[in-house]
């Protein structure tokens, strides 16, 4: 353990960067700039393209003039310096030993062409050498490209083979558009001294030249390169700086570049430094030099969490507003009423324990800051969380972090009057919400107004406030009805149970229609004291629930039809066995959950401590699935069960015909199973042909509307077999009586027809299928009547 706090301790002492030297507000062009100039200039890309060009052209034995554009701070003359600097460490002689001038010149003011050209001559005599007085009589009699050949002779007589004229025309104001035509005939033309010229302004370049950029491409570049130029990365944490940045989206731009600026910190600062101050009257983009100052006042911040007095984490937008210079700017942006907002959420946050007053001051200050420098108003509360330092660091708990996110920013809505603003899913800064006292009151009510009409927003002004409050007033008088309604659903459903309401209950719906019939002026007005808010929205909590109660009456009642029309009940053990044993534990299993949801989803529900409905319905839904499955399988087999079955039964009745027939012959005996027909005409009864098949639908109808089948039900095919075999008995009888040998004679001496010879051999081969297959009522008949006249 020791060990681990040692490492802790050696992490949080580790120097991860040096903040460089302030830059200053305008760089000067140097003659023969100085190696922090040089180390401190930041390759924008537009730079990068710009130096491939001019190293490009600098091997090129033609001569040429560029112009480096962009407005004031993107770093023309620094780069103009680098180019210099460069130039000059190349060495002042070539292979061939001739000399490489090079000249800077920078221009301030308003000032005609002739006078630059007069700067321009005067800066290459002045570094060719030779006699300045013979240098100013040629300069006050030639102009133009004459006295620029004349100079670039004389640098060709003394030994140059190249002059590079770097001139910065600064906060110049002059037009150079003839000029540079000329610069550009005589460095194309004239062929023993290569004269490249690369000036640098803000003007549009002039068509005679050739244009070069060093502006950055859009603001995250701008900000990449102030955070180069404010400080400067210590060798050896790269890889732990990524790491900081794993499944953070930089824009492409590497973790290094940026650190220790969340991107979306380093985008709110260039805009918050964008803004007008009194150096600035316009909201321009910030310089480089003034982002870069920013960029390193945030570093130096004493706010933030440091070791050693530079920041460990990365810089959210709410930790810019630690800086005060950085705060300051913040409010000039906003408005009064944004200040007096501010102000308000803040002190608010002083009544919060340590946690999470500094979690409140986070929030707070990430919609502060996403309303003066984002795109929009609000900010989802995935975005928000993915923005507040302090839920950021708890990676492993976002369902946690939500829900505490969630509940703090209700609190804060609350308590600051809706100047934190909570819509669906999002959340927002309203500055407006710091307005009227009248303002002040609704927007603190808000949250138990939302208990009457949910789709109520925060009031930014009295007009608002006026439509709100009418609205408010028509849904507390609807609540009135509804919760009048309420009573009476539950008294009802209770009386068919011949059950009374709770008195908590009824107690319940009284405290809600007192609050409704008070009306929005008043309530609100009571709002404003803390305990009775807090104990209206209880009351307001506890009657939603009961209400929640009397709207799911119907689904309820639907539920319980449900269970009932399966007709399933949880039978004794001794009920005795089941057809189909093998399915009998999923039946039994269905049937007891059957009746504890009938009796659960009874009115007696309405008497006890509400229950989670949902939970309920989600238990039934579950048995109403299992029951479907089960009812489908089911009723496919007894389908099949019963055509078998219809076909026994027609059979048992063709048997017992034919018994009655021979019972009806005096000759044979006394009657043989008469109370058979009566069994016969009842199980023929119970056996019930579906006319639907497949076609059923449980899920809607629980039973067949056809054959009417219940789950569990037995059929009467062992009672059909008794039954035949009663009758197959009784025929038998029969058969020995027809067989017997006094019986037989007679009926082969009387068969005057013959047509009781096939009938002999069966009853002698006593085969009773065979005898109800030739026994019709004619037969017997007239069997009967042979008889009878013996």
């Amino acid at each position: 353990m020791d060990l681990v706090k040692a490492a802790e301790r050696r992490v949080s002492r580790r120097r991860w960067f040096d903040i460089e030297p302030s830059a200053p507000e305008r760089m000067q062009l140097e003659a023969a700039p100085l190696a922090g100039t040089v180390a401190s200039f930041v390759f924008t890309r537009a730079a990068e393209r710009s130096w491939e060009v001019l190293n490009q052209h600098l091997e090129e034995a033609e001569g040429g003039v560029f112009w480096i554009g962009g407005p004031a701070g993107c770093g023309k003359t620094h780069f103009l310096n680098y180019v210099i600097a460069l130039q000059r460490r190349a060495g002042a002689v070539d292979a061939r030993n001739m000399r490489r001038l090079v000249c800077g010149l920078e221009l301030a003011g308003r000032l005609s062409a002739g006078e630059v050209e007069l700067f321009l001559l005067s800066a290459m005599a002045e570094q060719i050498g030779g006699d300045p007085r013979t240098s100013g009589d040629l300069f006050r009699h030639m102009r133009g490209a004459a006295a620029l050949n004349v100079g670039l002779e004389a640098a060709r007589r003394t030994g140059v083979a190249a002059i590079m004229v770097a001139i910065d025309f600064g906060t110049s104001d002059c037009a150079v558009a003839d000029f540079f035509v000329m610069l550009g005939q005589v460095a194309a033309s004239f062929q023993q001294v290569k004269l490249t010229v690369i000036a640098a302004g803000r003007a549009i370049a002039p068509e005679a030249s050739r244009p070069l950029a060093v502006v950055s491409r859009d603001a995250l570049e701008e900000g990449t390169v102030a955070v180069r130029r404010a400080r400067r990365l210590v060798e050896g944490t790269e890889i732990e700086i990524d790491a900081m940045y794993a499944g953070i989206d930089t824009a492409g731009c590497a973790p290094g570049s940026i650190f220790p600026f969340h991107p979306m910190a380093l985008n709110a600062l260039g805009t918050i430094a964008s803004y007008p101050r009194p150096d600035r009257q316009t909201a321009d983009a910030a310089s480089i030099v003034t982002l870069s100052r920013l960029v390193r006042e945030v570093l130096a911040s004493p706010g933030l969490p440091d070791a050693g007095g530079l920041p460990i984490r990365l810089i959210y937008p709410s930790d810019l507003t630690l800086n005060p210079e950085v705060a300051n700017l913040v409010k000039a942006i906003m408005a009064d009423a944004g200040r007096a907002a501010w102000k308000i959420a803040r002190d608010r946050t002083a009544e919060l324990d340590s946690y999470e007053s500094d979690l409140a001051r986070e929030i707070i200050d990430t919609l502060i800051v996403e309303m003066v420098c984002g795109g929009t108003d609000a900010l989802t509360l995935e975005e928000l969380q993915a923005r507040v330092p302090l839920l950021t660091c708890m990676r492993g708990a976002r369902e946690w972090t939500a829900a505490a996110l969630r509940d703090l920013l209700q609190r804060l809505e609350m308590s600051t009057g809706g100047v934190i603003s909570v819509g669906e899913g999002e959340a927002r800064f309203d500055p407006n919400a710091a307005g009227a006292p009248e303002l002040a009151a609704f927007n603190a009510a808000l949250m138990l107004a939302r208990r009457f009409d949910p789709r109520l927003t925060i009031a930014r002004d009295r007009a608002a406030l006026a439509a709100r409050l009418a609205r408010l007033d028509d849904a507390m008088a609807q609540a009135v009805e509804a919760a009048v309604g309420t009573r009476t659903a539950h008294e009802s459903a209770l009386k068919e149970a011949k059950l009374e309401m709770p008195a908590a209950n009824r107690a319940t719906i009284a405290q809600y229609i007192a609050l409704a019939e008070s009306g929005a002026a008043a309530m609100i007005a009571a709002a404003a004291d803390e305990q009775y808010l807090a104990a209206a929205i209880q009351s307001a909590n506890a009657y939603e629930v009961l209400a929640a109660a009397a709207s799911s009456m119907p689904r309820l009642r639907a539920m319980r039809d449900y269970l009932t029309e399966t007709g399933l009940r949880a039978l004794p053990d001794e009920a005795g066995p089941r057809e189909n044993e093998w399915q009998h534990s999923t039946i039994v299993s269905l049937e007891t959950e059957c009746e504890l949801l009938r009796v659960e989803l009874g009115p007696r529900i309405l008497t006890g401590t509400p229950r989670n409905l949902d939970a309920l319905e989600a238990r039934f839904q579950k048995f109403k699935w299992t029951y479907v499955q089960c009812y489908i399988g089911a009723h496919s087999r007894w389908v099949e069960k019963m055509e078998r079955l219809k076909r026994e039964a027609d059979d048992a009745r063709r048997y017992y015909n034919a018994l009655a027939w021979l019972n009806a012959i005096a000759a044979l005996g006394r009657p043989e199973g008469v109370h058979l027909g009566a069994v016969v005409v009842e199980l023929s009864a119970r056996v019930v042909r579906c006319g639907l098949g497949e076609a059923i639908a449980p899920e809607t109808i629980p039973r067949c509307t056809s054959c009417g089948f219940q789950l569990g039900a037995s059929s009467p095919e062992a009672e059909i077999e008794n039954a035949m075999e009663a009758i197959r008995r009784a025929l038998e009888i029969k058969l020995a009586s027809l067989s017997h040998s006094m019986i037989a004679r007679l009926i082969r001496s009387h068969d005057k027809e013959n047509r009781l010879e096939g009938f002999l051999k069966i009853t002698q081969a006593a085969q009773t299928d065979a005898l109800v297959r030739v026994l019709d009522e004619g037969l017997a008949k007239y069997l009967a009547r042979v008889l009878e006249e013996e």
